[in-house]
Order: C-alpha cells, then sequence, then structure tokens
C-alpha cells in the first residue's frame, strides 16, 4: 500500500457525480487500505470485470482513484487501483448537491453496511451503538462536536495495519427535529437553515 495523502477536499462537479454512484463508494471502500483490480474488485462486488472498470476510470478521471501498480497475469496486464487519498473530506457547494444534506445519505450507508456486517458475523460485528438525545446549551454542543471531531483526527491518523480488520466509524451530531424541543427551546424556522449548523460553519463530512 501507497503512502497516501491523509485527506483529499473533494468539491466538483464530476466528483460529486463519481462518488454519488453506489457501486463506486464500495469499490472506494475497497481499495481505501489496499489496492485491488478490477478483477479482484468485481469478484468480492459479484459484478463483471468490465463493468468494474468502468466504474474505476471515471473514479480515476474525477480524481479519486489511481493506479499503484500493474502486473503482467496469464499475459494480461492487471492495474491495481487505490484511492488518492485515505480519506475524503466533501465540501460540495449547494449548487452541486442540489441543496441535499449529505449527512443523511452517509449515515444510510452506514447503517446498511452495520446491517450487512451483522448478517455475517454476528454481534461481533458491531462495537458499540447509542441513540442519545440530551437538552444542553449550543455551546456545550459545540464543545462536543469538537471533541468528536478531535477523536476522528486521532482515529485517521493511526498507520494502516496490513493484518488489521476493517472499521467503519459514523457520527453526526445535529439539532433533534421539532417534535423533541418545546416552544421554548427550539429555533426560528428558515428555509435556508442547515440543522447541521451549529455556528454558521458546516462541519465536515468524510468518507
Amino acid at each position: 500500500m501507497p503512502d497516501l495523502p491523509p485527506i483529499l477536499h473533494v468539491s466538483t462537479a464530476r466528483q460529486f457525480k463519481a462518488i454519488a454512484d453506489p457501486t463506486r463508494s464500495k469499490i472506494l471502500g475497497i481499495i481505501q487500505t489496499r489496492p485491488a483490480t478490477a478483477k479482484q474488485i468485481a469478484d468480492r462486488l459479484n459484478e463483471a470485470p468490465g463493468t468494474i472498470g468502468h466504474h474505476l476510470q471515471v473514479l480515476e478521471k474525477a480524481g479519486l482513484a489511481q493506479i499503484v501498480a500493474r502486473r503482467i497475469v496469464h499475459g494480461i496486464v492487471a492495474k491495481y487501483y487505490t484511492r488518492t487519498a485515505r480519506i475524503f473530506q466533501f465540501a460540495f457547494s449547494p449548487e452541486i448537491t442540489g441543496h441535499t444534506l449529505l449527512s443523511p445519505d452517509i449515515l444510510d450507508v452506514a447503517h446498511q453496511e452495520s446491517i450487512e456486517a451483522t448478517s455475517a458475523y454476528g454481534d461481533d460485528a458491531i462495537c458499540n451503538a447509542a441513540f442519545p438525545h440530551v437538552r444542553i446549551s449550543v455551546a456545550r454542543a459545540e464543545a462536543y462536536q469538537k471533541r468528536l471531531e478531535d477523536l476522528l483526527d486521532d482515529l485517521l491518523a493511526e498507520p494502516v495495519d496490513p493484518n488489521g480488520r476493517v472499521y467503519g466509524i459514523a457520527f453526526d451530531m445535529f439539532l433533534a427535529p421539532p417534535y423533541l424541543q418545546d416552544s421554548s427551546s427550539a429555533p426560528a424556522a428558515s428555509p435556508t437553515r442547515d440543522p447541521h449548523l451549529a455556528d454558521g460553519k458546516k462541519h465536515r463530512r468524510t468518507e
């Protein structure tokens, strides 16, 4: 595995279109910690190698995947792909996303992965899971958001262990919906308000 840059800021329309495809998202997950060929990826996803090859070309043109090695296998050149960074940090403008929040999409993917992992490995698949609600000030919410982001930074700084197992982590601190609020604490409704904003700044979304 090559020494990849820790973070790539993903922001263009081409990158959004490439990464929004579910199959390409799975491919990026597979090559995040270990290079793989189109055939190897196809076997893991039960897809045709030609289809995976096309997806890899789209990801390569978008700057999200790269060829890191070539080997001759039975007279055919096998290309090994990996990502262009360990972590992609999304910075898409509303004009690109169509004013769609990315956090729910990411959490939906995380939920689906946890279901598939539980089906395959049983209770050993989930280290811990919780969905608490707390009534605290905006300042304290921002402090906890910062602690979560610092914890994520520590996790992403861990060196890749070639003999380790792949784990996923998902978090999104958000303002609970109106039915959990009361009139004294609920914010004023605004059609342009992003519920993932605490201090006017979007928190990062990473994959």
